[in-house]
């Protein structure tokens, strides 16, 4: 089992934790949107090319996870959760296109897991393509996509960590503010 995953603990009261993987050049991205769309893989498949960094996920997935103990959640499942948590918008079917993989070779694989139950080991195997060190996650980022997704064009940050700041507070404020 590859040993390049990431992971994070999530709220205490959720006994969980997200564990991430980057893969580029997969195969068989259009088996994988199948697997996970008619429910067959618990996981959620994100475009690297919006993310600055992994703790964008991480809010979005502490989100989701705080969301489904609660049963409070806006979407049917904790995985499309998370790719909702990422997106400004409250559409849906916006979030999950705008995040989820459609085509692109290159993606973050998300699982929530917990001490009983951690389908990543059962999942990753199947997937076609080099996976990558989380390190190497900003070589992915489109800062041009990035911003336009998040409102920020006309925002001048002098660092990532500036813009980091400022989309993950976008995202968890979406319910509050319109931007």
């Amino acid at each position: 089992m590859p040993s390049d995953s990431y992971t994070c603990d999530l709220d205490p009261d959720t006994n969980s934790t997200l564990k991430m993987y980057l893969f580029k050049n997969v195969e068989n991205v259009e088996e994988i949107r199948n697997n996970i769309i008619k429910g067959a893989w618990n996981c959620t498949v994100i475009k690297p090319s919006l993310i600055l960094d992994p703790f964008q996920v991480v809010a979005a997935a502490n989100r989701a996870a705080v969301s489904a103990k609660l049963g409070s959640m806006v979407t049917r499942t904790v995985y499309a959760e998370i790719l909702y948590n990422l997106s400004l918008t409250k559409n849906i079917s916006q979030s999950l296109s705008k995040f989820g993989v459609e085509k692109d070779p290159n993606m973050l694989v998300c699982f929530i897991t917990s001490v009983d139950k951690d389908e990543s080991n059962d999942i990753v195997p199947l997937i076609k393509g080099e996976i990558c060190p989380m390190s190497e996650l900003t070589q992915f980022t489109n800062l041009k996509d990035l911003k336009s997704v998040y409102k920020l064009n006309k925002v001048d940050c002098k660092s990532n960590n500036d813009l980091l700041d400022i989309v993950v507070s976008r995202m968890v404020t979406k319910n509050f503010v319109s931007h």
